[in-house]
Parts: structure tokens; sequence; C-alpha cells
């Protein structure tokens, strides 16, 4: 089971977290633990190692381990990850989970309403060109799920058996994701090991929605402290 578990973390590790952290979550309400589970996995293979000046966009959603140096951390914000829609005739509910960075998703139609609608044209033979139904929801706010980041830039470091370190680049400077209980628990300047999901996120200067350019980021999973000797201390 461990093998299986294993290779569908390799394979798909967003789907795999998200039922991970489903199961946990069940298993909190059955025991009425008054906490909400975040997964951190840590201690990667090497086999997951790279670089961060040799990720490309053909990287988009594999699992990684980067040896960096933090350089910023910015303040912390929040994000709508996922939204409770309400339709204002009928009263169903519709649940549209956001992507970050993206313009938000809400519903097209309401399907029993469209239903009750189809039926009664049927009745009315009324011409299907006529027909065009328009949402009519209202987001639920109390319902809706929100989540605590910070994004954090970094660049690659390299550092012999000692750590010690040999060099820090300054060819590219990659930026990462933190959520949840990581939020605020990061300083820099700081040498970790990043590990991640690389994921292709829209140039944060685009002027336009449909911009089609894109950047390489890192969605962080966990961070470990490297006990980097820099030349620095005393």
């Amino acid at each position: 089971e461990e093998g299986i578990l294993g290779l569908e973390f390799h394979e798909n590790p967003t789907h795999t977290l998200e039922l991970g952290t489903q199961v946990l979550l069940e298993q909190f309400e059955k025991y009425g633990v008054l906490m909400r589970p975040v997964i951190r996995v840590v201690e990667f293979g090497t086999e997951y190692l790279r670089k961060v000046d040799d990720l490309r966009m053909r990287d988009r959603n594999y699992l990684v381990c980067l040896d960096v140096k933090l350089n910023d951390i910015s303040h912390p914000y929040g994000w709508l990850k996922k939204a409770v829609y309400e339709c204002k005739d009928c009263g169903t509910v519709v649940v549209k989970m956001q992507r970050r960075a993206r313009e938000r998703v809400s519903p097209s139609t309401c399907r029993p309403c469209l239903l009750k609608a189809v039926d009664y044209m049927k009745d009315d033979q009324i011409p299907w060109g006529l027909f065009s139904p328009r949402p009519n929801f209202k987001m639920v706010l109390e319902e809706c799920k929100y989540e605590d980041i910070q994004d954090i830039s970094m660049r690659q470091i390299t550092y012999n058996k000692d750590h010690h370190l040999i060099h820090c680049s300054m060819k590219n400077e990659i930026i990462g994701t933190v959520s949840d209980d990581l939020v605020g628990d990061l300083n820099a300047p700081a040498y970790v090991r990043v590990n991640g999901i690389v994921r292709v996120q829209p140039i944060p200067s685009r002027n336009f929605s449909k911009d089609t350019r894109r950047v390489l980021s890192i969605d962080v999973l966990s961070v470990e402290e490297l006990p980097i000797n820099d030349g620095t201390s005393s």
C-alpha cells in the first residue's frame, strides 16, 4: 500500500494531498478533534533534487526539491480558494473551486432551473433560438473558503559535503508560495530546502486578462532548514 500511495503522490501530488486532507478531516470530525489538518511532506528522495536555473515549462506539475537562499518574503495575504454560490430562483447550491492568480469562476447556469425551462419550452413549443438562459446566482460569503499565503523569492545555491556555501546563483530568481501554517513562519535571508510542485503562473506585470505569457513558480509543500556555513557567521 505504501508503494501505491508513493506512486500516486509522485504522479498526481495535488490530488493525493486533497484526498489525504479529506480523510484526515473526516477522522478529526469523527473523534471530535478541534483542529484543521495540514499535510507537510518532508525528506524527499534525491531523485527529486533539481536546480532553479534548469527548470522549464515542461516541468509543470512535477515534484521538486530546491536548495535555495530565501531573499525576500512578502506580506501575508489571502485568496479565494472555494467559492459557494446559491441560485436566487430555486436555492440550488453550486461550489466552484478557484485557481490562484486567475479570474474568478462562477456558475453559468442552474441545472434544475434549466431543466424546468426546457420542459416549459417543450410544452409551449417555443423556438430554441429564443432560448437564452442567464445565470442568477449570489455568492454565499459565509460558506466560501479563503487561504492565507505568502510569496517567497529564492535563488539556487550550491555547497560542498561539509555544507560550506560555494555559490549563490544570480542568474534566475523563482517565486514560491507558502500557505497555512507556514505563513509567518519563515525568515529571510535563510538557506533552506524547498519541497514543492512546479506551477505555471501568468506574469505579474500582465496588463490584459488573456495574456498568454507565463512564468514558473513553486507551490511549497514543506521547507527544511539547511545548516549552511556561508562564512559570515562568527
